[in-house]
C-alpha cells in the first residue's frame, strides 16, 4: 500500500500525523477527542505567489470508523405488533365481560320477576283454600249444605245424627288446647 504525503509548512502537522520531537516548535502530543466539537480557526496565511498546485494522486476517500447499525425496523414492528395484540386482547376481554355483565343483569331481573310471580301464586292458593272461599264456590256450583248432619263416634262406632252432644263434639287430640 502506497503512502502519499503532502507538502508541509514548517511548524504544522498534517491531520493524521502526530507532532513529535522531530518537529521543532510544536507542542508535545496531547490526546485528541474522538470527535472534535469544532475546528480551531486557522491563522491568516501570507499571500503565496500564484503557482500551479501540486497534483495529488486520487486516494481512497477518508472513512471514519462507523459503527455497524443494527436494523431497528424489525424491533419496532415487533413492539407495534405486541402493542396491537395487547389492545385487541383487551378489547375482546372487555367485550366478553360487558356481555357477561349484561347477561347477569338480565338473569337477575328475570329472577326478581319470577319471585314476584311465585309470591302472587302462593297468595292466590292460600286465598282459594280458605273455608269461606270453598263454601262460596260450592254454592256457585249449585251445592247446598246438608241439614241432616251425621257423625261417626269412633269410640262406640255408632252414627250420630243431628247435632252431636258437647262430650261427643270434643276432640281428644294429644297436645290440642282450645
Amino acid at each position: 500500500m502506497a503512502t502519499y504525503t503532502t507538502p508541509r509548512t514548517p511548524g504544522r502537522t498534517s491531520p493524521g500525523e502526530r507532532p513529535g520531537p522531530k518537529d521543532p516548535g510544536t507542542r508535545p502530543f496531547s490526546p485528541r477527542h474522538t470527535r472534535p466539537t469544532s475546528r480551531p480557526a486557522r491563522p491568516a496565511r501570507p499571500a503565496r505567489p500564484a503557482t500551479k498546485p501540486a497534483a495529488r494522486p486520487a486516494g481512497r476517500p477518508a472513512t471514519g470508523r462507523t459503527r455497524a447499525r443494527h436494523p431497528r425496523a424489525p424491533f419496532i414492528l415487533l413492539l407495534v405488533g405486541l402493542l396491537g395484540g395487547a389492545l385487541v386482547s383487551l378489547l375482546v376481554i372487555s367485550t366478553t365481560l360487558a356481555e357477561g355483565s349484561y347477561r347477569i343483569t338480565n338473569l337477575q331481573q328475570q329472577n326478581a320477576n319470577l319471585a314476584k310471580q311465585e309470591q302472587l301464586l302462593s297468595q292466590q292458593v292460600a286465598q282459594a283454600s280458605s273455608p269461606a272461599q270453598i263454601a262460596q264456590e260450592a254454592e256457585a256450583f249449585g251445592m247446598r249444605p246438608n241439614p241432616n248432619l251425621r257423625f261417626i263416634n269412633l269410640k262406640s262406632g255408632k252414627i250420630v245424627t243431628g247435632h252431636p252432644s258437647q262430650a261427643d263434639s270434643e276432640i281428644n287430640v294429644p297436645g290440642y288446647t282450645p
